[in-house]
């Protein structure tokens, strides 16, 4: 047992040295940070001009005494939207010829206007490139629904003022924790799946170099295949977790740098500290899961463009688990969750999402268990393959390796 531990420690300490020593490796880490920098930059400046450009705006055709409720109505209802505003409404003196003023608004580029209303609160005709159940429409009516109501209460001396809700809070209620909770459990499942994405897909070139170089045999002469796949599986986990260490560092010096307005992340079920180290583990088991089956998928492959062939049905897959893993959020005892956390392959990604949803430690326990046992299981048959695949060297007969070591 010491010389398999041992001879695996030697591969991961020579991959180890071969990548982080390698002038690459410094685009490796630099590339995501540029990327996500600019990815924020653009981001806020896209959303901000996305905002200006795609709002509606829809032209009342009225005088100013029958536009003013209609405005009215849409100031009270607006701020019960959020971000998601109502349609903004743009004011336009009637013409001689109500239809092609409607035509001439519609089609001014520079108004952008979506819809024209026309005929007031009595006989009000929207007109517009939108559909009759569409969101427009719906708000549009419930604006002018709002401005009858209130003109009638006017009307009638019997209009209520506005009630006066008064807002009791409390520590906290299970419907707010649970909903809260859920974001956090999401955001845990997305960074697993993104680092595991970016990182994972390495692997499946990882033997090809040794075997183009018939460096290879030579392992595999002096070294248990089982032995050489677990310590490029742990070198390349090293790797990676060097990289999210200074994509960490960098992510937390740019919040010091420039603080973030929104808060941030509810607090898990298991409280931050182990929720942090569970996500450790819990990245580390999905990384090495999915790394021993690429990279038994990968040795199986000749060349460089049968690895290239194989990065698309990986990734589909990658995203085919993550989405089965994201139906089990909140749902972690139903057949579907109990089957997601069963199924090896999905297993990290919903029980990370279970430690920020529920409190209990032992199913985390017994995952980990589970997981590490698929990852032996999938070193093992992935190591078989390759002996007798490409080494030539199962069963009986001789093959490569065995006239390698004579």
């Amino acid at each position: 047992m010491m010389g398999f531990v041992q001879s695996a420690y030697v591969i991961a300490r020579r991959d180890f040295i071969a990548t982080v020593w390698s002038r690459t490796f410094l685009f490796f880490l630099l590339g995501p940070l540029l990327i996500i920098g600019m990815s924020f930059l653009f981001g806020s400046m896209s959303q901000r001009m996305a905002r200006q450009d795609v709002h509606a705006r829809v032209a009342i055709v009225a005088k100013d005494a029958d536009f003013r409720p209609i405005a009215e109505a849409r100031e009270r209802l607006d701020p019960a939207f959020g971000e998601r505003h109502l349609p903004d409404l743009v004011r336009e003196e009637p013409d001689y010829d109500p239809s092609l003023q409607v035509e001439t608004l519609l089609y001014n580029r520079g108004k952008r206007i979506l819809a024209v209303l026309t005929g007031g609160l009595d006989r009000p005709v929207l007109t517009g490139a939108i559909s009759d159940d569409g969101l427009n429409s719906r708000q549009m009516r419930m604006i002018l629904d709002e401005a009858r109501q209130h003109r009638v209460l006017a009307a009638s001396g019997r209009a209520p003022p506005p009630p006066v809700l008064r807002v009791v809070e409390v520590d906290r209620s299970e419907g707010a924790l649970a909903a809260t909770r859920a974001i956090t459990a999401r955001a845990g499942q997305l960074l697993l799946f993104m680092l595991t994405v970016l990182l994972a897909g390495m692997l499946l070139s990882n033997l090809l170099e040794e075997k183009s170089n018939k460096i290879i045999e030579v392992l595999a002469a002096a070294l248990p295949i089982d032995a050489i796949f677990i310590g490029k599986l742990g070198s390349m986990l090293a790797v990676s977790l060097v990289g999210i260490a200074v994509w960490v560092g960098g992510a937390l010096l740019g919040l010091a740098i420039w603080p973030s307005q929104s808060g941030g992340l509810p607090e898990p079920a298991v409280g931050w500290p182990l929720f942090i180290l569970l996500v450790v583990l819990y990245y580390s088991a999905n990384y090495l899961l999915l790394g021993a089956l690429f990279l038994g998928i990968g040795s199986q492959a000749s060349s460089v463009r049968e690895v290239q062939t194989l990065s698309m049905p990986v990734t589909v897959g990658q995203m085919l688990i993550f989405l089965f893993a994201s139906f089990a959020v909140g749902a972690f005892n139903s057949p579907l969750g109990l089957l997601a956390a069963i199924f090896p392959f999905s297993s990290p990604l919903t029980m990370v999402a279970r430690a920020a949803q529920t409190p209990e430690l032992w199913p985390h326990l017994l995952a980990l268990a589970w997981q590490a046992l698929w990852v032996w299981l999938t070193v093992s048959l992935g190591a078989t393959l390759f002996r007798r695949n490409v080494l030539k060297s199962g069963g009986g007969s001789s093959g490569m390796l065995r006239r390698r070591r004579a």
